[in-house]
């Protein structure tokens, strides 16, 4: 690990958007630090500045507003997990944080780390796009929101800029009658990167026909994706398991189509289906689902 850098703790937003506008070029952010420092260990990054945004009375907060939750992103998994409006409003997003490493891994590591980070296999994704989760990013002087499958471009990769900082996700809230499931595949059932996982949101008319239909499939793909073909076919239609089941094989088909051919298709085609329908069945059959 490299020995010679600057470790600085502001103790206010204004204060750390200073110190990014003056040497954003030369800063690691550290939050939870479950990625930086791997990655300072690994010598991928090699900082003249750590700057440690984990106690910024301004990212800390869950406020929510009318239709929408606004969430802190220096909160950690086990803060999040354990706040009851994320408990209530946001059922599948607080099953997938729980999937997160191990319980040292929750008490640190943060929801806006995680967007930062940008992995292909996060959790948090494919629920939070069910929400049209939108992310709040400052830096000195200005302020954008931009949408999550807007920020992430690739790989590891986003459109933030070395002044800017996330402070906060914006996630709306369902529809009354609505609900939600997130699954995942790994290698073992717990302490593993996530293989492929999904999340569905979905409510049914007064006459039992699919009224709204989410689903967001990630770990597939260098970016998360909605599978918004599947999701139009399926409006109107009841939700028997027949249809359930061609709709797992359309959603796989689907992600295929736009990933292609792979070494590995054989395997994750029939996963990506079985994934799909029990979330849907989750959803839609499961009397006992959120």
């Amino acid at each position: 690990m490299r020995s010679h850098f600057n470790y600085l703790r502001p103790e206010c937003l204004t204060e750390c958007l200073d110190i990014l506008a003056q040497y954003g070029s030369e800063t690691t952010i550290l939050a939870g630090g479950t990625d930086v420092m791997i990655s300072l260990r690994s010598n991928v990054k090699k900082p003249g500045i750590i700057l440690d945004i984990s106690r910024l009375p301004e990212t800390r907060l869950v406020e929510p507003s009318g239709e929408t939750v606004r969430v802190g992103s220096t909160l950690t998994y086990s803060e999040l997990i354990d706040h009851p409006v994320i408990s209530h409003e946001f059922p599948a997003l607080r099953s997938a944080m729980g999937c997160v490493g191990s319980l040292q891994i929750r008490n640190v590591g943060t929801l806006g780390g995680n967007i930062a980070n940008s992995s292909p296999a996060a959790d948090s994704f494919p629920p939070m796009m069910l929400r049209d989760a939108e992310i709040i990013i400052q830096k000195k002087g200005s302020l954008r929101i931009q949408k999550l499958e807007k920020l992430i471009v690739g790989a590891y990769s986003n459109t933030l800029e070395p002044d800017e900082l996330i402070t906060g996700i914006i996630l709306k809230k369902a529809e009354t009658g609505s609900r939600e499931s997130y699954q995942r595949i790994g290698r073992r059932k717990s302490l593993s990167i996530a293989r492929i996982n999904a999340g569905i949101l979905g409510r049914l008319n007064d006459s039992g026909e699919i009224q709204d239909v989410r689903i967001s499939i990630g770990s597939v793909a260098p970016t998360p994706m909605r599978i918004t073909d599947v999701e139009r076919n399926l409006i109107g239609l009841r939700p028997e398991l027949k249809t359930i089941r061609e709709a797992g094989q359309m959603i796989a088909q689907r992600i295929i189509e736009l990933v292609g051919v792979r070494q590995s298709t054989e395997y994750k085609q029939p996963a990506i289906a079985g994934l799909a329908q029990k979330c849907l069945e989750d959803v839609f059959l499961d009397s006992n689902s959120n």
